[in-house]
């Protein structure tokens, strides 16, 4: 008896011990838990030191409303000019020349989102980051979703990966609709 019970439980523990390393791998690639991040960037030295508060400085808009997500290197040049000195001789809040830009081309965003969304989500952050109550205030902020990245010293991830009922009780508590076409094609 003993022995026909442990017959039948090995294959099944196989079995699922695979399923659970390949929807682990599957799921880590959606969701792009390996991202590329090849230059180091702090958030706290930007916002603390240039003083730059507001989000869409870097991470801005196309015309026609769609979210560009994260900076090419000829954004990041516009500040960091690649004529511009290494060492700040008397001004520390100018921002130096980074050699690391210099093997990229000003069209390259060498960088790999967290947030990457399956193909069956549509998320719209100009439509979130726009949404005002009847008062006038807004209803969400960057920090919602992406955490305190204003004292973040590295581009690691801070709030985990967004599940859909996370995205759910945020759309409740903002008075968004939760029907599956807002989101789901």
């Amino acid at each position: 008896m003993k022995r026909s019970l442990l017959l039948f439980f090995i294959p099944f523990f196989i079995f699922a011990w695979i399923f659970f390393a390949i929807s682990r791998t599957s799921c880590n690639d959606i969701m792009q838990a390996d991202a590329a991040k090849p230059i180091p960037f702090m958030h706290k030295t930007h916002v603390e030191k240039y003083e730059i508060r507001d989000c869409q400085t870097c991470h801005i808009y196309d015309e026609n409303g769609r979210f560009q997500g994260l900076p090419s290197i000829g954004e990041c040049t516009q500040c960091h000019a690649r004529d511009a000195s290494f060492t700040a001789v008397n001004d520390h809040t100018t921002p130096r020349r980074k050699s690391m830009f210099d093997s990229y081309a000003d069209t390259d965003r060498p960088w790999t989102s967290w947030a990457k969304q399956p193909d069956l989500v549509y998320f719209s952050h100009k439509v979130v980051m726009t949404a005002k109550f009847e008062d006038g205030r807004m209803k969400s902020r960057c920090e919602a979703c992406h955490g305190d990245k204003a004292s973040s010293t590295g581009t690691a991830m801070i709030k985990g990966k967004m599940l859909m009922g996370q995205c759910m009780d945020c759309h409740d508590a903002l008075q968004i609709s939760n029907k599956c076409a807002v989101c789901h094609d």
